[in-house]
């Protein structure tokens, strides 16, 4: 098995490089200026802002891309391959901007770490990223040890978010570590969200079997960690696949998320296609609401606070382009 065949190189792949002439090649990290690429001969180190590279698509850790000679003669990414699935956030920086967290994401996993309890807006949030991303999504409950009834919180992940994965892990035990495993069958990729502390790169080590990413303790009082991991990073695994662990974030911001929304609140979403104002009832006790009354009072708040976020993203966008 070659470099690129560990991280999910398949046929389609290699054909959409060809077609572009050009080395078919994996992003790692990506650094100003440059990206770490691995190639079917090894990992490489390569420029990513020529004139002629990427069209107007930035490469992101995650990318399959294709590698050629830029101007100067030394090796620079030509071109950034289709995306099958993207993880994006709101940029925090920005009012109305997307930022680009991952790409080819077959699964993407929603670590909480059960040395905290289950904080059901933050959980159902990352969902909604990774359902709009196109990937599968898991819920990785870490720190299991340090749960009395972790199944408890696995019941309780379950109807959080529904068509979800959820995984029990306790990655100093090794317990859990299988079922990870499992996730990356046939050499896909697994992206890890969620805040600092929760236990990514812990993970992440036991996996890989060596400490590759490092881990700090968090802190005592509310369990929170500090950024450990500064940059977002594709690992590949001895078994095959890979993970990408990401800087932790406290919270995340859906973008231009419809179709994350209505997965991610599967059941919600069912009712109301049911419902007497389908079109625009914002299911708060009008007459014939099919919503209202029948799904968790906290859950409903949620989703519709959530579908104001982004409905406001769509006007605002609106005003921006009119100007």
């Amino acid at each position: 098995m070659t470099p690129l065949e560990a991280l999910g190189a398949d046929q389609r792949w290699r054909e959409l490089a060809r077609s572009q002439a050009g080395q078919l090649g994996r992003v790692v990290q990506v650094d100003r200026g440059e990206c770490e690429v691995v190639t079917d001969e090894g990992q490489i180190r390569v420029s990513s802002d020529s004139q002629r590279a990427q069209a107007d698509v930035a490469p992101v850790t995650g990318d399959w891309v294709t590698i050629g000679p830029g101007p100067d003669g030394n090796l620079a990414v030509e071109q950034v391959l289709e995306r099958r699935t993207l993880v994006v956030r709101r940029d925090p920086a920005e009012h109305a901007r997307a930022q680009t967290l991952v790409a080819n994401a077959d699964v993407v996993g929603v670590v909480h770490g059960l040395d905290r309890r289950i904080n059901p807006a933050q959980l159902e949030r990352f969902c909604v990223v990774g359902w709009q991303s196109g990937a599968a999504v898991a819920v990785i409950l870490a720190k299991a040890d340090l749960r009395r009834h972790p199944e408890r919180d696995a019941d309780k992940a379950a109807v959080l978010a529904p068509g979800a994965t959820v995984v029990i892990t306790a990655a100093l035990r090794g317990e859990g570590l299988d079922d990870l495993t499992a996730l990356l069958e046939g050499g896909r990729t697994l992206a890890l969200l969620g805040p600092s502390g929760v236990g990514k790169s812990t993970l992440i080590n036991a996996l890989v079997g060596d400490e590759v990413q490092a881990t700090q303790e968090v802190r005592a009082g509310d369990a929170r960690g500090r950024h450990t991991t500064i940059a977002r990073r594709l690992i590949s695994l001895p078994s095959g696949g890979a993970i990408v662990d990401t800087p932790g974030i406290r919270a995340v911001g859906p973008w231009d998320a419809w179709e994350g929304l209505a997965a991610a609140y599967a059941e919600i979403d069912a009712l109301d296609q049911d419902c007497r104002f389908a079109e625009d009832c914002w299911h708060q006790g009008e007459p014939g609401c099919a919503v209202a009354g029948n799904v968790d009072p906290g859950r409903l708040r949620r989703y519709l606070e959530l579908a104001e976020e982004l409905a406001d993203q769509d006007l605002d966008r609106a005003r921006r382009r009119r100007k």
